[in-house]
């Protein structure tokens, strides 16, 4: 009987600690498949090597055998990006790793499994699941063109899809992308079963058009790299494109450095279908953002429609705060929520678990909470409405509000219009927006073209227009930046001058960062305004240098990045009232004063990382006085005393935005 026992024993650690031997090919079986007489293979028939087994692995999928097996081998698969066909049944043997060459998927779109234009496709993991692979720090690094589309499995325009038991890790993109490869052609009937998204650059999963998709029982976690940087993000390109029937079910999102769950639809219209949307039962964990982030950019004219809903599901530690709803129109699609959890979400006191960010939209709204739980230690109102011009419409929730202080007291709020009124009555003054137009720009004396005048380090962030006033016959010369704002790479960027007459000059600005470009025109065609504009992609642009009159047009506001700043601005007599706006974003803020014509400070905001308005009119409202509004202002920008000086941006409003860095001699 002991000999027995041992004997049982040493087949059981022999069994667990062998290592796999690589299967030798089996040309006769692989001609059977290409027969039609075999409907079930090996992709090791067609060969295996240890260092590159791209070719083999193609070719047993371009046999296309209806259930092909990726059998286990001692060590990976690595291989390069593959094609998969329909009607194929992709298993991996359990423990299998299917690893991307290194070296390889420079093609920007080159991604680990690609399946386009085709149906019936299945890509499981056996028992314990199997693992795909890639090497995003490689694609990170320098000797790679900078791309966001290196998925671990890229759909497009594919039908059903089974996707089950598998780890996606280190993809150059996403883990699972699902897009479009024909126009009006979604990814239908896919469903993504306990799969594993794991330190992806851009997304867990990113959903550009789905009808019929369901994700359940699916951890994404430690997205990092290139933003959204979410766990999962619904975000079509385009208005023809659609998210119809989606569920999530029971997945679990953690530790992702943007938002936890993302929708951004600014790109659908009204002409979209209707979007259709589950969440249940499914748990955020931890990341940088918002638990949950919902952004559509409505206007009345171009209101999406359709639904989204959130049943069961919970939000804990997520630094930016637990729930953003921004600009969506209450004629648009229904957000509506069932016994959601809202626990510790909102890590500094300018964050909080529910956030409504109307971004000036006049009929934001149409949003149910529903029964919210929410644990919170710090004292703060529990929701927190932004940018708003009118009070939001039909918005209603029953918050259940825990502190864990030493009262741990319990508070139940109800919220509606009404609460948000009495909590929020100091919304924006809707004061008209002007557009800045080149004849508002006509120095009372012009400057000698022949020197330079410097001007101080004013980033415009993306793209940046400059006025530049010139006299027929003088030249117009100039000197630019360009600096480089996060992990993008800076390419050559873009630049334009347009005279008065509509003729167009084309330049283009080098890729060293900060380094200054020159430009000249020796002597300019005819007198008047010249329109100077530069795209420089993700990046910063400022001007250095230039020897003609230069003003900066807000059309519709100034985009800025760590300026610290003076402007100079005009309002005409006949004004009646005029404003300026300024926009933080989240922990990115910036200190910003108003000086009146008599040079006397009348307002001043420290650390603005939301939306802020000075506003003055002729007639004061209390007292019927008139007030003398006209002439120089005064608008300056500042490093904040908290959080992070980088973007912001800033409105004029009422009167032509038209800023100079110079006290103006003449009033535009």
């Amino acid at each position: 009987m002991y000999r027995l026992v041992c004997f049982l024993f040493l087949v059981f650690v022999l069994e667990n600690t062998v290592e796999y031997l690589n299967a030798a090919p089996q040309p006769e079986k692989v001609e059977q498949v290409i027969a039609g007489t075999l409907k079930e293979a090996k992709v090791s028939w067609w060969g295996f090597d240890a260092e590159d087994s791209t070719s083999f692995f193609q070719e047993a999928l371009n046999s296309k055998v209806p259930h092909l097996i990726v059998d286990r081998q001692s060590t990976p698969w690595i291989v390069g990006p593959l094609l998969l066909h329909g009607d194929l049944e992709l298993v991996f043997e359990e423990g299998t790793e299917l690893l991307a060459k290194k070296g390889l998927f420079h093609g920007m779109g080159d991604s680990l499994l690609s399946v386009a234009n085709t149906k019936n496709v299945k890509i499981i993991g056996l028992g314990n699941g199997a693992t795909l692979r890639m090497w995003k720090a490689d694609y990170l690094s320098d000797s790679y063109k900078k791309s966001e589309w290196r998925h671990g499995i890229k759909l497009q325009s594919v039908e059903n899809v089974v996707i089950e038991n598998l780890s996606i890790i280190a993809s150059g993109g996403d883990g699972i992308y699902l897009g479009v490869a024909t126009r009006n052609v979604p990814c239908r009937n896919v469903t993504i079963k306990n799969v594993v998204c794991d330190d992806n650059n851009r997304q867990g999963i990113s959903v550009i058009s789905a009808d019929r998709l369901l994700i359940e029982d699916c951890v994404l976690k430690n997205t990092w790299g290139t933003p959204p940087a979410a766990g999962i993000d619904f975000e079509p390109n385009r208005p023809d494109e659609q998210l119809t029937d989606c569920i999530m079910r029971r997945c679990r999102i953690e530790n992702n450095f943007g938002d936890g769950i993302e929708f951004y639809l600014p790109n659908l219209l009204k002409s979209t279908i209707p979007i259709s949307v589950r969440l249940e039962q499914c748990v955020v964990l931890g990341g940088k953002s918002y638990g949950f982030n919902f952004v559509t950019k409505d206007t009345p004219e171009l209101t999406v429609k359709g639904h989204c809903e959130l049943i069961d599901c919970r939000f804990e530690n997520c630094e930016a705060g637990g729930i953003a709803i921004v600009q969506k129109s209450a004629k648009g699609i229904a957000v509506t929520m069932k016994n959601t959890e809202i626990v510790h979400c909102g890590k500094e006191q300018e964050t909080t678990p529910i956030r409504f960010k109307t971004n000036e939209l006049d009929d934001f709204g149409g949003i149910d909470l529903g029964s919210v739980q929410i644990i919170d230690n710090q004292k703060r109102l529990p929701v927190k409405l932004t940018d708003f011009l009118t009070i939001p419409k039909q918005i209603t929730g029953q918050l259940q509000l825990k502190r864990n202080d030493q009262n741990n007291r319990t508070e139940n709020l109800t919220i509606n219009d009404s609460w948000l009124s009495q909590h929020y009555p100091n919304h924006l003054r809707a004061i008209p927006r002007f557009k800045a137009n080149t004849k508002d720009f006509v120095p009372l004396k012009t400057k000698s073209s022949e020197t330079d005048s410097s001007f101080p380090v004013i980033w415009l962030r993306k793209q940046g227009t400059l006025w530049v006033y010139a006299e027929k016959g003088t030249p117009i010369r100039f000197t630019l930046a360009v600096r480089k704002v996060g992990k993008s790479e800076l390419t050559p960027c873009s630049g334009t001058l347009t005279s008065p007459n509509g003729k167009v000059e084309k330049f283009t600005i080098p890729t060293e960062s900060a380094q200054n470009f020159e430009y000249k025109i020796n002597s300019v065609s005819e007198t008047g305004v010249y329109i100077l504009q530069t795209n420089v992609g993700n990046h910063a642009v400022r001007i250095v240098q230039c020897n003609q009159p230069v003003v900066f047009p807000a059309n519709p506001y100034l985009n800025l990045i760590s300026s610290s700043c003076r402007f100079y601005f005009s309002v005409p007599a006949e004004s009646k009232e005029f404003g300026i706006r300024i926009r933080g974003s989240e922990m990115e803020a910036v200190k910003a004063s108003v000086v009146n014509p008599a040079g006397q400070t009348v307002w001043s905001k420290d650390t603005i990382n939301e939306t802020f308005q000075f506003d003055q009119t002729r007639v004061d409202e209390n007292t019927g006085n008139n007030n003398n509004i006209a002439g120089i202002w005064q608008i300056v920008l500042e490093r904040p005393s908290r959080l992070v000086f980088e973007d912001f941006s800033v409105t004029v409003l009422g009167v032509p935005p038209i800023f100079h860095t110079k006290k103006p001699e003449h009033s535009d």
